[in-house]
C-alpha cells in the first residue's frame, strides 16, 4: 500500500508542472481561452513526458509520439492524452510502462499504444480511425530516425488510402443524428463541431504527405476552430472534468470563464457551428445528393445552382420551391448570404442566422428552428394525420403556411417585440417576392399572432365564452384560424419535445374547435344541454356560472353521484379522457382539501396538467384535475389512486406520513446545484373577463404545484382555475383567482414580490 502511494506521489511529481498549469487554467484562462490554453497545456505536458523519457535506458531505440488531439496540439483541460510508443527493442513493456504509468497515476486518461514501425503501418492500413489519428503524429521525445522511418511508412499508407469518402460518410452520419442544429451541442463530435474541422485537417495532411497542395485553411475556418476550442475549454473548466456537451447547467459558468455573458457565449458557439456546417457543405458538395429531402405531393422541384436560387427569389412559386427542397434549399440560402438581392430582400437574416435560443425549452438556435418549422409544416400538410391533413386540404393555402413557418420568428434578437416586428418584416418580404395582397396579409397576421393560440390554451379558461369570443375577434375568420392553428402545431413541434405534448395538443384542439364554431364551422361543442332531474337542477343552481359552462350532462351527473356517494366526506373519482385521466374531488373545507389533494398527487408521482376549482353556495367544493404520471405515458393505476385517497384523508387529519413521503420524493429528485430558473410572479387581469390572473415561473420539482397552491391560499386567494405547464426544467403555471384582496389591489408589483419571496424560501 505504502509503495503504491509512493509511486503515485512520484508520478504526480513527474507531472507536477502540467497539473499546476491545468489547475491554474481552470480558474483563469490564458489568452482567449482557445488555442492559447491548448498550447500551454501541450507545451507543459511535452516537457513532462520528455523528462520522463530522458531517464529511460534505451531511449535511443524508442520514439514517444503524440497522436490524435495531443498530436494536433489541441489538448483541452481534460482531454484524453493520446500517445504511441514506437520501438525497436525485444521487450518494450517496461519502457512503455515507465512513460504511461505516471500519467495514469496522475489521473490522466491516456489513449496508449506500443508498436513497431511495421505494426503502426499495419494498424493504419486496417483501421481508418487509426490512420487519421496517426496523421497528427508528432515526436515528443526519443529517436528522430525511428520517427522518420514511421513517417515514410505512413506516407505509403496514405498514398494508397483515399479519405474523402470516409469523411463525407462521417459527416452524413452527424447530419442524420442532428438534422437541425441543437443548442445542447456536442462541441467535439456533433454536427458543426471540431470533428468536421479535423476532417479538413486530415485532408490537408494527406495532400502534404503525398506531395500535393490542398486548400489552405480559410479565415472563417480558423475563427470557427478557435471558437469551438474556446467553448470546449470553457465547458471543461466549468464542469471540472471532460464535458463536451453545451448543456444548459454549464452555459453561464462557461461564459463567465470566457469573460462573456451567457448570451454572448451562446452566440459564439452558434456562429461557429453554422460556419462549420456551411464549410462542410461547400467542401463536400456530394453531401447534398445523399440527403433525403421533403418532397411536395403537388410539386417536384429542386434547386440546382446559386443562379437558380437567385432567380427563385423574385417569385412566390420560386421561393416556395426553395423552402420545399429541404437541406438543399438551406444550402442555397447560405450561399446567397452577402448577395445584393438577398440582402435587400431579407436584411434581418444575419441577425437570425447566428442567434441562439436562450429559453431552456428551445432545442435549436433560431435559424435552425425556422427551418425545422418549415419541415414540420410540410409534414403536417402532406401526412394523413388527422385533423391536420383535412384542415390543410380544405384550406388549400400552402404558400401562406410555408411562408408563415419560415418567417414566424424572423423578428427575434432585434430588441423589439418579435411578433410585431416579424409581421412588419414579413410584409416587406412578401412584397419583395411579388406576393398577392391577400397572401401577404395572411402571412403577416399569422406571424403577428403566432403565439396567440398556444398562450391562450395553456393560460386561460377555455370554458369562458368571453375568452373564445376574444380570440375569434383577433383571428377574424376561419381561414386565418386554420393557418394559425397549423402554424402553432408546427412551431411547437419544432421547438422541442417538452413543448409538444398530448395535453397541449388536446388543449389546442379544444380551443381551435370552439373558436371555429364562432365562424359557423360544422364541428360544435356539446355543453349546456338542459338537465331535468331536480337534484341536478339544485346542484347547478348552487354552482357558479363558470361551472355550468364547463361541463356537460354526463360530467354533472358524475359529480352529483360522487357527492351523494361520499355523504359529506371526501370523495375521489377517476375517469379516462383520451390519453389523460380526470380526477374529481368533492368535499368541504376547500382550501385545506385543495392543498391536501395537490400534496397527495405529488407524493404519489402524479402530475397535474389542469385544475378547475369550483365552490358551491353551501361551501362544498367540486374540483376537477386533469392528470398524468410524472414519469412515462402509462395511466395512474387503481392501486395508486387508493393510496391517494388515503393520503388526502391522512393529511386532513394531520398525520405526518404522506408529508414525509413527499419530502423524500423531493430529496430523491433533487438534481444538485445545476441550472435553476429564477422564481418570477406576473399578476395581470384577463382582458376578456377582468378576473385576476397570477402567472408563476420557477424551477420545476416534485411538489411544486402544492407549494404554489399553498402560497396563494395563504394570501387569501381562492383559485378558480389552474393551467399547469412544464417547459424543460421550468414550470409556467397560470392561476385565475378571486378573493377579498382582489378589489383592493392597487400595486401588482408588491403582490408579485410577495409571491416570489414566499416561493423562494
Amino acid at each position: 500500500m505504502s509503495g503504491d502511494r509512493t509511486q503515485s506521489e512520484l508520478s504526480r511529481a513527474a507531472l507536477a508542472g502540467y497539473l499546476k498549469v491545468r489547475d491554474a487554467v481552470r480558474t483563469q484562462r490564458i489568452g482567449g481561452g482557445g488555442r492559447d490554453v491548448c498550447a500551454a497545456l501541450t507545451d507543459e505536458l511535452d516537457s513532462c513526458i520528455a523528462a520522463l523519457a530522458s531517464s529511460l535506458p534505451e531511449i535511443d531505440r524508442l520514439a514517444v509520439v503524440a497522436v490524435g488531439g495531443y498530436g494536433r496540439q489541441e489538448l483541452s483541460l481534460f482531454s484524453d492524452v493520446d500517445l504511441m510508443v514506437l520501438h525497436d527493442v525485444e521487450d518494450p513493456g517496461p519502457l512503455a510502462a515507465a512513460i504511461f504509468r505516471p500519467l495514469w497515476d496522475a489521473g490522466l486518461r491516456v489513449g496508449h499504444s506500443v508498436r513497431t514501425v511495421k505494426e503502426a503501418s499495419a494498424a493504419a492500413k486496417s483501421h481508418v480511425e487509426t490512420h487519421t489519428s496517426l496523421l497528427s503524429a508528432r515526436l515528443v521525445a526519443g529517436d528522430e530516425a525511428l520517427f522518420g522511418r514511421f513517417s515514410e511508412a505512413l506516407r505509403g499508407v496514405t498514398r494508397a488510402r483515399p479519405l474523402t469518402s470516409h469523411l463525407v460518410s462521417d459527416e452524413w452520419d452527424r447530419w442524420s443524428r442532428e438534422p437541425f442544429l441543437l443548442m445542447a451541442a456536442d462541441v467535439k463530435s456533433g454536427r458543426g463541431g471540431l470533428r468536421t474541422l479535423h476532417g479538413f485537417a486530415w485532408e490537408r495532411r494527406r495532400e502534404e504527405l503525398i506531395g500535393r497542395f490542398g486548400p489552405e485553411m480559410t479565415l472563417k475556418e480558423d475563427a470557427a476552430w478557435e471558437a469551438l476550442l474556446q467553448t470546449r475549454n470553457a465547458l471543461h473548466a466549468a464542469a471540472g472534468r471532460r464535458h463536451d456537451v453545451y448543456s444548459l447547467d454549464l452555459r453561464e459558468q462557461a461564459a463567465h470563464w470566457l469573460g462573456m455573458d451567457t448570451k454572448a457565449g451562446a452566440e459564439l458557439l452558434v456562429a461557429a457551428r453554422i460556419d462549420v456546417d456551411a464549410l462542410s457543405s461547400a467542401r463536400w458538395s456530394e453531401l447534398a445528393t445523399g440527403i433525403a429531402r421533403p418532397r411536395s405531393r403537388r410539386r417536384n422541384r429542386s434547386v440546382d445552382s446559386q443562379t437558380a436560387a437567385q432567380r427563385d427569389l423574385v417569385s412566390v412559386d420560386g421561393f416556395i420551391s426553395l423552402l420545399e427542397s429541404g437541406r438543399e434549399g438551406r444550402m442555397q440560402v447560405e450561399r446567397l448570404r452577402g448577395q445584393p438581392r438577398w440582402e435587400a430582400l431579407l436584411p434581418q437574416w444575419e441577425a437570425i442566422r447566428t442567434a441562439p435560443s436562450m429559453a431552456p425549452f428551445h432545442e435549436h438556435p433560431v435559424e435552425s428552428h425556422l427551418w425545422r418549422t418549415v419541415s414540420e409544416m410540410i409534414a403536417l400538410i402532406e401526412s394523413p394525420e388527422e385533423p391536420f391533413a383535412s384542415i390543410a386540404d380544405e384550406l388549400d393555402a400552402r404558400e401562406s403556411l410555408l411562408l408563415a413557418a419560415f418567417l414566424h420568428d424572423i423578428g427575434k434578437g432585434q430588441g423589439a417585440d418579435h411578433s410585431e416586428l416579424g409581421a412588419q418584416i414579413a410584409e416587406a418580404f412578401c412584397r419583395g417576392i411579388g406576393a398577392a395582397q391577400s397572401l401577404s396579409e395572411s402571412v403577416q397576421a399569422a406571424v403577428l399572432h403566432h403565439l396567440l393560440l398556444s398562450e391562450t390554451a395553456m393560460r386561460r379558461d377555455l370554458d369562458d365564452p368571453a375568452v373564445i369570443d376574444e380570440v375569434a375577434e383577433i383571428v377574424a375568420d376561419l381561414p386565418s384560424l386554420q393557418v394559425l392553428y397549423l402554424l402553432t402545431v408546427a412551431d411547437l413541434r419544432a421547438t422541442g419535445s417538452t413543448m409538444w405534448t398530448k395535453w397541449r395538443a388536446s388543449l389546442l384542439r379544444t380551443l381551435f374547435v370552439r373558436v371555429a364554431s364562432r365562424f359557423g364551422a360544422e364541428e360544435a361543442i356539446g355543453v349546456g344541454q338542459p338537465i331535468s332531474p331536480s337534484v341536478i337542477d339544485r346542484h347547478l343552481a348552487a354552482m357558479p356560472d363558470r361551472y355550468r359552462r364547463s361541463f356537460d350532462v354526463a360530467d354533472v351527473r358524475r359529480h352529483v353521484r360522487l357527492i351523494q356517494h361520499s355523504a359529506g366526506s371526501v370523495g375521489v373519482d377517476v375517469a379516462r379522457e383520451a390519453e389523460f385521466q380526470s380526477a374529481v374531488i368533492v368535499g368541504s373545507n376547500g382550501p385545506l382539501l385543495r392543498s391536501a389533494a395537490t400534496r397527495a398527487f405529488a407524493a404519489n408521482g402524479i402530475d397535474v396538467l389542469q385544475a378547475q376549482l369550483h365552490t358551491r353556495d353551501d361551501g362544498l367544493i367540486v374540483d376537477v384535475f386533469v392528470v398524468k404520471r410524472d414519469v412515462g405515458d402509462e395511466l395512474v393505476g387503481d392501486d395508486v389512486w387508493k393510496v391517494v385517497r388515503e393520503d388526502i384523508t391522512s393529511i386532513l387529519a394531520g398525520e405526518p406520513d404522506p408529508a414525509s413521503r413527499l419530502e423524500r420524493r423531493i430529496a430523491a429528485y433533487e438534481n444538485g446545484e445545476g441550472w435553476r430558473s429564477a422564481t418570477r410572479a406576473i399578476v395581470s387581469t384577463d382582458s376578456a373577463t377582468d378576473s385576476l390572473m397570477i402567472r408563476v415561473e420557477c424551477a420545476d420539482r416534485v411538489g411544486r404545484l402544492a407549494e404554489i397552491v399553498s402560497v396563494l391560499q395563504s394570501l387569501g386567494f381562492e383559485i378558480r382555475l389552474a393551467k399547469v405547464e412544464t417547459r424543460g426544467d421550468q414550470v409556467v403555471d397560470t392561476f385565475h383567482v378571486a378573493g377579498d384582496r382582489t378589489p383592493q389591489l392597487d400595486s401588482f408589483g408588491a403582490l408579485e414580490q410577495q409571491i416570489e419571496a414566499l416561493l423562494s424560501r
